[in-house]
């Protein structure tokens, strides 16, 4: 078993037991006073980047349930609200990790944010749901608990309440301070991605061919517009027909849908054929079977080890919601920040004023959980 810690120098620069901020030259240093030094900043909690499961425990016990019920409220009136709030934690995760940027407005300078990108404008939703459940939080537990963190467990919870796995997140993330367009632009996987270009995005973000499979499962909720699958309908590959991989029956409904026309660009259709609120194999069935909506999707299938574990997931449900939450949390650890590098926000949507007393308590950890780095499976 393991005892999870993340131990870096810079704690020392805000140790305040007697310490101060200047660094002292290291033959100074002994062993002994190292380990002190580094004791001192665990006990401190003065550096936290690493994640666990119960972070909150201690420091807002309410935190998981307040978030548990905001989605549980959304999903009852707009089913989809799911589909967009796991699409929103991925984005997210997917440009300066998982740390709240993507729901960041414009700052005073008038920069463009990740929600403003090519990839999120007019798509993204799901901000109103993070803003309920930052609201009731800071009421019970001001300045404790991250919007990075509440986007991760309100993902984990819209899985679970669309008939999905449930898993323990493990949470502690700090909310990042920079949001730009262009970095979102140039990071999330589109859908008219090839293989390569899919696995090179997951790639740079410690992601495997096995986590892109098992994550565009994900699409099993949720729909898009036809602006992201038109040139499939129409002129594939520059030819000027359909492309040959889609099942020819499927093809001719969508191009009823989506003619090929400016305005059929903002219409949506599941992308999961027939089934786009409940979270199930549904989409790896389709995909076999050549009903697979996006370009990125189909692309799949192309790779012999990636086509048999889309054919184990469509032949074993099971297999998939264990493979999902496993997934699920492994992205999550994606660019976690720490005490330094980010804050609390008191607001999701702004980032905190400097030297303005309004600065948030840094959460305190619970006492550290033994914890082998798998987590237990969803079932």
């Amino acid at each position: 078993m393991l005892v999870e810690y993340n131990i870096a120098m810079p704690c020392v620069h805000y140790l305040s037991s007697g310490i101060t901020g200047r660094l002292i030259p290291m033959p100074w240093f002994s062993a002994a006073m190292i380990v002190v030094i580094l004791t001192a900043s665990l006990e401190l909690g003065v550096v936290q980047s690493s994640t666990v499961v119960g972070y909150y425990s201690h420091s807002c016990p309410a935190a998981e349930k307040i978030v548990s019920q905001v989605v549980a409220e959304q999903f009852a009136t707009r089913p989809l609200v799911a589909a967009g709030i796991l699409r929103l934690y991925f984005h997210d995760c997917f440009v300066e990790g998982c740390d709240g940027s993507i729901l960041l407005d414009a700052s005073p300078d008038g920069t463009p944010p990740e929600k403003r990108s090519l990839a999120n404008n007019n798509t993204a939703t799901g901000f109103e749901l993070v803003d309920a459940a930052k609201r009731r939080i800071e009421a019970v537990c001001p300045g404790t608990v991250s919007c990075a963190d509440i986007l991760a467990l309100a993902a984990r919870d819209s899985v679970a309440i669309s008939g999905g796995p449930r898993w323990e997140e493990p949470t502690g993330r700090y909310d990042g301070r920079v949001s730009l367009a262009s970095n979102a632009d140039g990071s999330i996987p589109g859908p008219s991605f090839n293989l390569t270009r899919l696995i090179h995005s997951f790639a740079n973000k410690t992601l495997d061919s096995r986590d892109l499979v098992t994550l565009s499962g994900g699409h099993t909720i949720g729909r898009s517009h036809c602006a992201n699958f038109q040139i499939r309908l129409y002129n594939s590959s520059g030819t000027g027909l359909p492309d040959p991989a889609l099942n020819p029956a499927y093809a001719t409904a969508l191009r009823r849908i989506c003619p090929n026309t400016s305005p059929a660009r903002r219409a949506t259709l599941s992308l999961d054929r027939g089934s786009e609120i409940p979270f199930d194999n549904s989409y790896f069935v389709q995909l076999l079977a050549g009903n697979g909506l996006l370009r990125s999707d189909e692309e799949l299938l192309l790779d012999g080890s990636m086509r048999g574990l889309i054919s184990a997931f469509a032949a074993n449900q099971r297999l998939f919601f264990r493979e999902f939450a496993k997934a699920m949390v492994k992205l999550g650890g994606i660019g976690v920040k720490d005490s330094i590098q980010g804050e609390i926000r008191l607001h999701c949507r702004r980032v905190n004023r400097r030297n303005s007393g309004s600065s948030p308590r840094v959460p305190t950890p619970p006492p550290p959980i033994m914890r082998s780095r798998a987590p237990p499976p969803p079932y």
